[in-house]
């Protein structure tokens, strides 16, 4: 056999080993909708949105110191983040999380949250921050492959979805 049959072959199988942890075979563009975590009484909207990668990541260089839930690509080249009553959830690639106001860059960086809600919840602000907070505790640290921004966005979106107000317990 030679060489670079041999490297095709692997390289083939790399490709099947990552797929195994991914959502799928294609990893761009938005799955489900709100349909899949349909509107409920007393729940509140939340949504993902974004932020160009290349203007947040030379941003963060100078200033360094995503039933179904509905999910997002994994492998989107944009940074996911997740906007709930009033707050940004966003995962950097330095395991860090960040939870205001404000996105982070978002006053220098193109983006927003998307224009429709991606699902509803029920689910308290303090659920959602204890959330993010314990993710690295629970999930482990930045991986572009496997635990990225969108992969935090779509962990975040399945806690949203959840019926009910009780902060799933993985969450401290």
């Amino acid at each position: 056999m030679n060489s670079m049959h041999f490297y095709t072959i692997v390289f083939f199988l790399c490709m099947c080993l990552l797929s195994v942890h991914c959502n799928g075979w294609w990893m761009w563009g938005k799955k489900g909708s709100s349909s899949s975590c349909p509107r409920r009484e007393a729940a509140q909207p939340y949504y993902f949105g974004n932020t160009q990668i290349d203007c947040l990541l030379s941003f963060l260089i100078r200033h360094r110191g995503k039933r179904s839930a509905p999910w997002r690509g994994r492998w989107d080249l944009v940074h996911r983040f997740i906007y709930y009553r009033g707050k940004y959830f966003e995962f950097f690639d330095d395991s860090s999380v960040n939870i205001g106001n404000g996105r982070v860059g978002g006053h220098r960086c193109g983006g927003g949250i998307e224009g429709s809600p991606a699902g509803y919840s029920e689910l308290s602000l303090e659920c959602i921050e204890r959330c993010t907070n314990r993710y690295t505790a629970s999930f482990g640290g930045y991986n572009l492959l496997l635990n990225n921004c969108n992969s935090f966005v779509n962990r975040l979106s399945e806690v949203l979805c959840r019926r009910g107000t009780q902060c799933p317990s993985w969450c401290g």
